[in-house]
């Protein structure tokens, strides 16, 4: 296992306060970095935006960070979550902030008050990276790169323009918008110094438009010191299968339906004590019954997992990687997910079982017949793969590395962001 705390540098972000825009000046010795985003950080209440966040948090061990993001996570967070989640305390560590309104237009095309706000900080301060995170994000990074001749490392969560087409089956709104979003990755990908992919499966995606030498694959991670298999089980509870997710989510929604409807009427024939538990926000009210509890949107799933007996991940189709399993991973939970949900992982791993979501009932009961105490052996190699100190020092090396190279000589299309 490679976490540690040595794996940062010794000086520590300037502090931040409560207010929008802070000028502390940088961090010394520290490279300064432009960190955009279409979502707030402190919001952890998506994957993308609880990915966000742990890049934050991480890279500013190693850069003066500057961030810029639109609220919300993807839509309009209630107020009330909001507040809990504000970054009173600068837990992520940056430099500077600045916060603008969310807006559906400027979510799914372009926010003017964003590419102004990065703008004006890259023409009043001198950068020496600038970080587009999540899909669209890479229209602002493609043109504010050029404009000013900065280094631009593109973040993807997804290839969103494939997510795009699959969603548009369903909603027309997305299938109109797929060819501007194919636009917008493929520009992001080809001004960016370094593409940071989700799986090895959007690496090859990625690596129709750009080399392969010019890709990262930095998988959903966890926090090693929040979610761990070293505490005590619960014990004589009713056996509880959790499923986590945001209902906002299509996949999510889906996953939901086949639970209430494919898999728990066969599981509760079985085992009637059982209870299913599905977490996340706005919950479909057809999936409410007196076996279904539906907390909604909880601020720690922590106590959620460690009581779980079972964790399962049913969803029809992947959307980047899933954090729900890599956490419940780290938890030392037995998990069953569909092939699609797992697309991401490059390793196997004996708490995990890969089965089609018509098995899922069968391969329940069974687990509940075994002794389903916390796993502890795999945690070392959940480390390695997803822990989110060791991805983020990997990527930090892989960004020094690829400055430290001539670019310019070996990509025509960086001539316009050639290093300054």
């Amino acid at each position: 296992m490679v976490f540690s705390s040595n794996n940062y540098p010794p000086e520590a972000a300037a502090p931040c306060s409560e207010a929008e825009h802070l000028e502390p000046g940088p961090a010394r010795g520290k490279k300064r970095l432009l960190y955009l985003a279409l979502s707030d950080p402190d919001l952890e209440v998506t994957g993308a935006t609880v990915r966000m966040g742990a890049f934050v948090k991480h890279l500013s061990r190693y850069y003066d960070i500057t961030l810029v993001n639109m609220s919300g996570s993807g839509h309009r967070v209630e107020h009330r979550i909001e507040e809990r989640f504000r970054d009173r305390d600068n837990r992520l560590g940056i430099t500077r902030r600045v916060r603008v309104k969310f807006s559906q237009t400027g979510y799914f095309l372009l926010s003017p008050a964003l590419f102004h706000q990065a703008r004006q900080l890259l023409r009043n301060a001198p950068f020496d990276y600038l970080l587009a995170d999540y899909g669209l994000a890479g229209v602002y990074g493609h043109f504010l790169s050029r404009l000013h001749r900065i280094p631009l490392i593109y973040s993807a969560h997804n290839v969103e323009h494939r997510m795009y087409q699959v969603l548009g089956h369903r909603d027309f709104r997305r299938k109109l918008l797929a060819p501007y979003v194919y636009w917008a990755e493929r520009a992001a990908c080809k001004s960016a110094a370094l593409v940071v992919a989700i799986s090895p499966q959007d690496r090859s995606q990625f690596a129709r438009w750009v080399p392969n030498e010019r890709i990262e694959v930095v998988p959903q991670g966890f926090d090693p010191e929040v979610a761990n298999p070293f505490y005590q089980p619960s014990a004589g509870n009713r056996p509880a299968i959790l499923f986590v997710g945001s209902f906002r989510s299509e996949n999510n929604r889906l996953a939901a339906r086949r639970i209430v409807e494919i898999i728990m009427p066969e599981v509760l024939r079985v085992r009637p004590d059982v209870k299913f538990q599905l977490i996340g926000t706005d919950p479909p009210k057809e999936v409410r019954s007196d076996a279904v509890e539906c907390p909604g949107f909880v601020d720690d799933l922590g106590p959620y997992l460690r009581r779980a007996h079972v964790v399962i991940a049913p969803m029809p189709f992947a959307q980047g990687m899933s954090s729900k399993i890599v956490l419940a991973l780290a938890y030392g939970k037995s998990v069953l997910a569909t092939a699609e949900a797992v697309a991401g992982f490059r390793h196997t791993y004996r708490q995990l079982s890969i089965q089609p979501v018509e098995k899922f009932a069968e391969k329940i009961v069974q687990l509940l017949g075994q002794d389903l105490s916390v796993d502890t052996g795999e945690f070392s190699m959940l480390c390695d793969e997803f822990a989110w100190p060791n991805l983020l020092a990997r990527l930090y090396s892989r960004i020094e590395n690829v400055r430290s190279r001539s670019m310019v000589s070996t990509c025509p299309e960086m001539e316009a962001t050639a290093w300054h």
